[in-house]
């Protein structure tokens, strides 16, 4: 197998028995009927909510029956995208696991540990018969990476635990102590259409970007497809607009969009000009930016010349990217915004928009500025109820303890800090009155992309280090 020459074999057997399950977000009938029939196996309790979230409870180990519970939490579902020409089925397909030098990726899709291995540490601690603990107590829920589902609908009276450690993030030797807050924005517009006149049609692609987490990521200067395309479209003069379509998720950065556009003349040479002065201006943050031009089959009809002027006008100048850094936590993203997905229907061009902010009012106020701009281009506008920030409490006894701890077993201080992405905690901690939290976990790369990969033996020490934590809570 993979791991076979890694270090931790029972850890990563787990991983692979959760990547052979199927869990999109939405589809996690599949991973919960195996997280119950798993705890059924090792004798332990455990429960659903009306949602779909599942509870497991381990007790506690000889002389740790006086230790408070503590909580393990996770999501069960995944982002799911694959490369162009990928056959892959995310409704039946495991995931096709790769370890090369300790890195772990999947073959041609996501890999998925982003929170599979939440799942794998906590299973594996929780029937490990040499690991010492409290009670425990696992919460996984459903559809975090859609909106948080799981979290804003989670049954308090499962949950007996006044602690919990987050397993979702991504840089090791970093403990979370708070996150951004998120509202999602759609825009449509209607569309115009007009006899095509042309006689050419061409499909113009822009791919090859590293797309990756719009949370963890968007501080990165990646380029953003649906943004380049627009930049594109913008320079090649004479055409008319039949389509464009980019993005795959609300919290992906855009790695792909494609535009199909009718012309008198071919528009290779001018695109070329105007994807040479990107692929200058991304060529560290990123690399891989490539573009291609091929002519198609003939359309009949085309979108009005003033529908592709408010579609394109807009989306060349439309925010995407960091608004404003923190200056109450240095380093780390404050307000920003994804411009995720853009979709031609057959009546209705589509535009969704991601917001996120450390800071309530900021989120909003962008949210604001953001449909002002799209109602100036004549779309309409609407956003959902968003998700709130998880304040920090750098004064957390729970904190001083987990930090003391990481420095006595891995011998080094961890960094505490916030983190522009969304996380469970601060929904979870309101549902539940008097939970403290903190976030921890293994180096985690390029996540909600193909390019996703895992360090092993920083999940393994992520492992190591909750097992011993655990063994010395009192």
């Amino acid at each position: 197998m993979w791991y076979d020459n890694l270090s931790d074999r029972r850890l990563w057997e787990i991983f692979e028995e959760i990547s052979r399950i199927p869990r999109e977000s939405g589809n996690e009938e599949g991973i919960r009927n195996f997280l119950l029939r798993w705890a059924d196996e090792h004798g332990l309790a455990n429960d659903t909510d009306d949602i779909g979230n599942v509870f497991i409870y381990a007790p506690a180990t000889s002389g740790h029956e006086n230790v408070p519970a503590i909580a393990l939490q996770g999501h069960m579902d995944m982002v799911c995208v694959k490369r162009p020409g990928s056959m892959h089925d995310f409704t039946k397909d495991p995931i096709e696991i790769v370890c090369e030098d300790g890195i772990i990726h999947a073959k041609d899709t996501s890999l998925g540990a982003d929170n599979g291995i939440a799942i794998a540490i906590a299973l594996s601690i929780f029937t490990d018969p040499t690991a010492e603990h409290g009670p425990l107590e696992a919460i996984f829920t459903v559809s975090e990476e859609t909106g948080l589902t799981g979290a804003f609908n989670l049954d308090a009276s499962k949950v007996k635990a006044r602690r919990m450690i987050n397993l979702d993030s991504e840089e090791e030797s970093i403990i979370y102590i708070g996150c951004a807050g998120g509202v999602d924005m759609k825009a449509v517009l209607p569309l115009r259409k007009t006899t095509n006149k042309a006689a050419h049609t061409y499909e113009i692609k822009v791919h090859g970007l590293l797309g990756g987490h719009s949370g963890g990521e968007i501080h990165k200067e990646r380029g953003n497809a649906v943004k380049l395309l627009a930049r594109i479209l913008e320079r090649i003069g004479r055409y008319s607009l039949v389509s464009i379509a980019g993005g795959t998720k609300h919290n992906v950065i855009p790695s792909e969009a494609v535009a199909t556009i009718s012309a008198s003349s071919d528009p290779t040479s001018k695109v070329k000009k105007a994807a040479k002065e990107i692929a200058n201006e991304l060529k560290y943050a990123d690399p891989g930016f490539d573009f291609t031009v091929k002519e198609i089959d003939n359309v009949d009809e085309v979108l009005s010349s003033k529908t592709r002027d408010r579609i394109v006008d807009l989306l060349f100048t439309a925010p995407h990217g960091v608004k404003t850094m923190s200056t109450a936590i240095p380093g780390i993203v404050e307000t920003s915004n994804n411009l995720a997905i853009v979709e031609t229907g057959k009546d209705e061009f589509v535009i969704r928009n991601s917001i996120r902010s450390n800071i309530g009012s900021a989120r909003d106020n962008h949210l604001l500025m953001l449909t002002t701009l799209y109602k100036a281009y004549g779309f309409s506008v609407e956003a959902g109820d968003g998700y709130p920030e998880w304040e920090p409490d750098p004064n957390s006894k729970f904190l001083k303890i987990v930090a003391k701890a990481y420095k006595d077993i891995l011998g080094k201080e961890p960094e505490i800090t916030a983190i522009h992405a969304g996380l469970e905690c601060g929904i979870i901690n309101k549902r539940i009155k008097g939970m403290d939290s903190i976030s921890i976990g293994p180096d985690l790369l390029d996540v909600h992309s193909v390019n996703e990969h895992v360090v092993a033996e920083s999940a393994e020490r992520i492992s190591y280090f909750i097992r011993e934590l655990l063994a010395r809570m009192k």
